[in-house]
C-alpha cells in the first residue's frame, strides 16, 4: 500500500493540509470573511465526499493556540456553517444549538437523511428494534417536520395579511370613488 494513502487515508497531502488548516479562523478575520475565504475548498470537498462524518452536516471554526512549548491546541469557538443551508450559525458552546438552527431557521433539510418511507418503517418498529441511527434519523426528521410545519405556518399568516390588504385596498378605491358617482 502507498505510504501516503497510510498516512493520509483517501485525501492527497496537499488535500489533507487544506483539510487541517481550512476551519481555523485567522487573527482579526471576521466569521463572514472566514466563510468566504474557506468556500471553494469546502465546496471542493462536499463535492468529492472528502468531508469527515462529523463534519457532514456542519463545519466548526476553529482558533489556535500556540503554546511556548511548541505545541498547538484549536478549539472550537462558537460558529459553524450549515451544510444544509450554508449559513453561519453561531453555535457558542453547545452543540445543541445547531439542533435548534435546524428546527427554526435552516432552509434546507440535507441534515435530514429519512425519507417519508423510511421514516414509517422506523416508527412502526418496536423501540427495542430500533438502533441508535435510527432514532438519530428520526430525531432528524422530527427536527424537519417541525421546521416545515413553522414555515407552512408562517407562509399562510402572510397570505392572510396580503388578502387583507388587498381588501382594504379595494374597499378605500370603492370609498374613494362612490362619492364621485
Amino acid at each position: 500500500m502507498d505510504l501516503n494513502r497510510q498516512i493520509y487515508g483517501r485525501y492527497t497531502p496537499e488535500e489533507w493540509v487544506e483539510y487541517c488548516w481550512m476551519p481555523q479562523v485567522r487573527t482579526n478575520e471576521t466569521p463572514r470573511k472566514w466563510k468566504q475565504r474557506i468556500w471553494s475548498c469546502l465546496q471542493y470537498f462536499k463535492e468529492n465526499d472528502l468531508l469527515p462524518i462529523e463534519s457532514k452536516k456542519y463545519f466548526n471554526a476553529r482558533k489556535m493556540i500556540r503554546f511556548q512549548d511548541g505545541t498547538s491546541y484549536a478549539p472550537t469557538i462558537g460558529i459553524a456553517i450549515c451544510l444544509s443551508c450554508n449559513e453561519l450559525v453561531y453555535t457558542g458552546k453547545n452543540i445543541k444549538t445547531m439542533e435548534s438552527h435546524w428546527k427554526s431557521a435552516c432552509t434546507g433539510n440535507k441534515y435530514c437523511e429519512l425519507n417519508y418511507e423510511d421514516f414509517f418503517e422506523i416508527k412502526h418498529k418496536p423501540e427495542s428494534d430500533r438502533t441508535f441511527d435510527d432514532m438519530r434519523a428520526l430525531h432528524y426528521y422530527e427536527l424537519w417536520m417541525v421546521n416545515a410545519i413553522k414555515r407552512i405556518k408562517r407562509a399562510r399568516e402572510v397570505g392572510k395579511n396580503m388578502r387583507a390588504c388587498v381588501l382594504i385596498q379595494h374597499k378605500w378605491i370603492e370609498l374613494c370613488i362612490a362619492p364621485m358617482v
